[in-house]
């Protein structure tokens, strides 16, 4: 497909490609020579629509080797997993198989919770054995009138669940704050940071709805180095020797919340067939390659996901991937490999548009915000459009909107947008506009 866009030139900037090599020490002075120091990063986006220019996208519906798809199950027995080997290979790195075995342990069932409104389970779920166990802390409410199994959303929050609801009865737990020189700094949950007000499961449970959290911390620590603490170290992998194709910290996100759902398959006051999954910025990145990889996800709502997530890589506007994989960033969410695109993005073998089709045909709505350039709203809904030929596939509508949609208006069918006044985060609209979505394809009568 050809879209006129934006667009700077494709690739990184000068001012990131520069590699400054340290000279060597003098052989009577025995010190070692300096390893090679890398430019510091420069925050410099394109933000003029008049810049992007012209690119191609890769097709979702052609094979390797060439050949059209046009039935499902062409999609499903050959599309479909030569994608989704791609986006392992070249940007999330590869799940390893036979991971630790997981015991979960709900320590707390249905008790009554928020005046009332509901019942709250919590749950440990034990990652490993003996010493070096990691535990992953879910917190559950479900409806306190519900007669049976109800959906639940499941989101992956930067915030312990102590700070996230203003309910007494939640686990403290813990919070990563990062390093301290070589040291990981780890505090009770309550000295964490809250991002925004406390968050009320009531939007969700008035309709019918239950809503699961998790803190991704609790899963893997969020900083360079962090791997040792979480559960990736249960696999063997050390993020200092991580090579090609060796998974990144958003792998193990995912890998943690497809065993979160493991257990609400388990919960006698939870639909299992009916959860979806939602998270905020590179957690929304994070939701979007759980989905791909775990079909189990029922609806998929990732919010200002941005490069690496639903925005087009080839559109070069807002962030890039040579911005993510600037080694004073990101780079250890994602596969090494991922940085060699950062400058030669016309030749990276996916874009957005192909993760987003590895949703189909389960129900995906895109959260993005008017004024957050940086993760190119414009971009998520040019995927989107991009996505649609594979959702047809499956008889779906698709996001069904020749037009931008407009703010504050859930827009789409099987796959929708909705865009809320301001820039990167969550707002309470949005809460609105996913459980709005659930209720539909969820059919849920309230």
């Amino acid at each position: 497909m050809r879209f006129t866009a934006s667009g700077r030139r494709l690739g990184m900037s000068a001012a990131l490609a520069a590699i400054l090599l340290g000279g060597f020490a003098m052989a009577w002075a025995q010190e070692p020579a300096p390893k090679p120091a890398h430019a510091p990063f420069v925050l410099n986006p394109n933000n003029n629509e008049a810049l992007v220019g012209y690119y191609n996208l890769p097709d979702p519906l052609k094979t390797l080797d060439g050949n059209p798809v046009t039935s499902v199950k062409a999609w499903e027995d050959v599309r479909r997993p030569e994608i989704l080997n791609l986006f392992a290979e070249n940007q999330f790195g590869r799940t390893p198989a036979n991971g630790p075995p997981v015991r979960a342990e709900a320590w707390e069932k249905a008790v009554p919770a928020l005046d009332g409104k509901a019942r709250r389970t919590q749950v440990r779920l034990h990652v490993g054995e003996g010493d070096n166990a990691r535990v992953i802390r879910v917190l559950v409410y479900t409806p306190a009138d519900a007669r049976g199994p109800v959906p639940v959303v499941q989101f992956l929050n930067f915030t312990p669940n102590v700070l996230m609801v203003e309910d007494s009865g939640i686990e403290e737990g813990m919070v990563w704050t990062g390093r301290d020189g070589e040291a990981r700094v780890r505090k009770p949950g309550r000295e964490g940071r809250r991002f925004g007000p406390p968050f009320d499961p009531n939007v969700f449970l008035k309709k019918g709805i239950g809503v699961a959290m998790v803190y991704y911390g609790d899963i893997d620590p969020d900083f360079a180095g962090g791997t040792e603490d979480g559960v990736r170290a249960l696999f063997g992998t050390e993020d200092a020797k991580r090579t090609g194709a060796d998974w990144g910290t958003i792998g193990g996100w995912s890998w943690g919340m497809s065993r979160v759902l493991d257990y609400l398959e388990t919960d006698p006051n939870v639909d299992g067939k009916r959860v979806a999954i939602t998270g905020v910025s590179r957690l929304g990145k994070t939701v979007l390659w759980t989905a791909a990889q775990d079909r189990r996800f029922a609806v998929v709502m990732p919010i200002v996901s941005g490069e690496g997530g639903a925005a087009l890589s080839r559109r070069d506007y807002g962030e890039t991937i040579a911005d993510l994989m600037h080694p004073d960033r990101y780079p250890y969410w994602f596969a090494p490999n991922y940085a060699k695109w950062g400058d030669k993005v016309d030749r990276f073998p996916v874009d957005s548009h192909m993760l987003l089709s590895l949703i189909a045909p389960r129900p995906l709505l895109l959260v993005v915000g008017s004024t957050d350039t940086w993760s190119d709203w414009r971009g998520e809904y040019l995927a989107a459009r991009a996505a649609e030929p594979v959702y047809a596939l499956y008889g779906k509508r698709g996001l069904n909107a020749p037009v931008e949609p407009a703010t504050g208006k859930l827009t789409g069918e099987t796959i929708a947008f909705f865009k809320h006044e301001g820039g990167h985060g969550v707002f309470p609209p949005d809460y609105e506009a996913m459980g709005t979505f659930m209720q539909k394809h969820f059919g849920l009568a309230r």
